[in-house]
């Protein structure tokens, strides 16, 4: 009897394993598994049909990746690695036992972190097809257009949050989970950076900022309220609206330049 339960439990196991395995569809002659849809779900929290947007977008960027012979090695890698560590004050043996506290392997992030660098590369050569308009014309046009994206609020009530380790100010970015004592703030253009009033102004109630570099160590704003808003001449702002008008420019190439390529990709089903 325990024999034949070993095998049945044996042969389930084995049942398993194939079915998590096996392919579930086909993008440009790259698969996409089961166990890779249902990791996708897991890792993001999205429902299945979010998961398979995102897996195909992936193996259509890895299609074109291999077309432009786009390659990262391991001194590139490292030499990355060792930049992102500096600018976020913190070393090798930091990073990889925060690592470990999230359960998470570093030779994981290493190849998550290499797929970011290759994608980089991958947008840099195709911008290299684009016709950026770069004219104070166009950037006039683009300010016109977009006025609010521009906008000041003179007054803006805050909570701060203060760390040493950004990954704590992101994980309540996501979760929106407080998990230790915030200060309020009311800041205004007496007592606040403009640059900081111009980033918060164009985050919306109860969001919050990116996570910010500060004297002792990190920041997340969370904006509660916004008074006071002033929309400044082009001049005031000439430069922020050229960068804006670039930036938005190169983004629609690369969209247009994927949908596109999901248009014609040769997709086949199979389970």
């Amino acid at each position: 009897m325990k024999k034949i339960l070993a095998t049945c439990i044996f042969l389930s196991n084995i049942l398993y394993a194939n079915t998590i395995n096996a392919i579930s569809m086909i993008v440009d002659k790259e698969p996409i598994t089961l166990y890779e849809i249902q990791q996708t779900m897991k890792k993001l929290n999205i429902p299945r049909n979010q998961a398979l947007i995102i897996l195909v977008n992936e193996k259509i960027e890895q299609a074109q990746i291999k077309k432009f012979g786009i390659a990262i090695n391991e001194i590139d890698l490292e030499n990355s690695i060792d930049r992102m560590l500096e600018q976020n004050r913190i070393s090798l043996e930091q990073f990889k036992k925060e690592l470990k506290n999230k359960n998470q392997s570093f030779e994981i992030f290493k190849q998550d972190f290499k797929k970011d660098l290759e994608k980089r590369k991958l947008y840099e050569q195709i911008l290299t097809m684009a016709k950026i308009d770069y004219s104070e014309a166009g950037a006039k046009n683009f300010f016109e257009m977009h006025k609010s994206e521009f906008s000041i609020f003179t007054e803006i009530d805050v909570n701060i949050y203060n760390s040493n380790d950004p990954a704590i100010l992101e994980e309540i970015k996501k979760s929106h989970k407080i998990s230790f004592k915030r200060k309020q703030a009311h800041l205004n253009i007496s007592n606040a950076d403009p640059r900081l009033l111009a980033l918060l102004s164009q985050i919306n109630i109860n969001d919050f900022s990116p996570v910010l570099n500060s004297k002792n160590g990190y920041e997340l704003y969370e904006v509660k309220d916004k008074r006071g808003e002033q929309t400044p001449e082009f001049d005031e702002v000439k430069n922020e609206v050229l960068n804006a008008y670039i930036n938005k420019q190169k983004q629609n190439f690369i969209q247009d330049y994927f949908e596109k390529l999901r248009s014609k990709a040769n997709i086949e089903y199979i389970r």
